[in-house]
């Protein structure tokens, strides 16, 4: 069984500690460490809207934001703005003062309200504060696990020992980061929501949904994030051993 480590570097105490991380939070730091700014705007939504809690990809989230807060290119902006929303959703003070000082900085003017809300949200430094640094911008590597009491639940469910199964995947992520995890599905349905026909959903949000059927585990439900864009976000995960896989 293959396991996804991630090495971050702790300066205080000046080790290298390996932890082993999860296929979502593997798949968002990928996306950070690896993608461009339209990539870590998709990880920061995410982060954002599925309320991440793990430091270890909260960590990189602030560390990307501090390396790159500088650039001033549009699709950039977005994604810094979003890299903030994104840390003060997580409710941990530790990254206070990392968008205190973007929120503060000449040099990050298009996006200072964002994170300057941002800071607002969080209140207040409490505890160790994230500094620029802390934590590595390297891809996760693989490593073969020395476990041998590998489980079914390690396993995916398709048999092939590539993807994990589809309750690893978190309401908030987006299409491509869910395959990421769970593989394309034995089959997809897609179906109009009541929102379609409301007066004022001027942005046209979640009135078309597709389910995506994974026989023998569930599905996955995906909503339409605007009338505006293409793209999908997880709604839901529903899961069900006797998923026939079909509609």
């Amino acid at each position: 069984m293959n396991i996804w480590l991630v090495a971050i570097s702790v300066l205080a105490a000046g080790t290298v500690v390996a932890e082993e991380l999860s296929p979502s939070s593997r798949v968002l730091i990928e996306q950070m460490t690896t993608g461009g700014p339209v990539s870590i705007r998709q990880a920061a939504q995410t982060i954002e809207r599925s309320g991440e809690r793990d430091t270890r990809v909260l960590d990189v989230l602030a560390e990307t934001l501090l390396q790159n807060y500088k650039i001033g290119n549009n699709t950039n902006v977005d994604a810094m703005a979003w890299a903030c929303k994104g840390l003060a959703a997580s409710g941990n003070k530790r990254y206070y003062t990392a968008i205190k000082t973007v929120a503060e900085s000449d040099e990050a003017r298009k996006i200072s309200k964002h994170c300057k809300r941002a800071a607002n949200d969080l209140g207040s430094a409490e505890g160790e504060q994230y500094a620029q640094g802390m934590a590595s911008l390297t891809a996760p590597v693989s490593a073969a696990s020395t476990s041998t009491t590998a489980t079914s639940e390690s396993k995916p469910n398709t048999g092939e020992g590539k993807f994990a199964p589809i309750s690893e995947v978190r309401v908030g992520m987006s299409l491509e980061q869910a395959y990421a995890i769970a593989g394309h599905p034995t089959a997809t349905t897609s179906y109009e929501t009541g929102k379609r026909w409301v007066p004022f959903n001027f942005k046209g949000g979640d009135v078309t949904r597709t389910a995506a059927l994974y026989k023998g585990q569930g599905r996955i439900v995906f909503s339409n994030n605007s009338a505006y864009s293409s793209g999908m976000s997880v709604a839901e995960v529903q899961l069900d051993p006797k998923e026939k896989g079909y509609p």
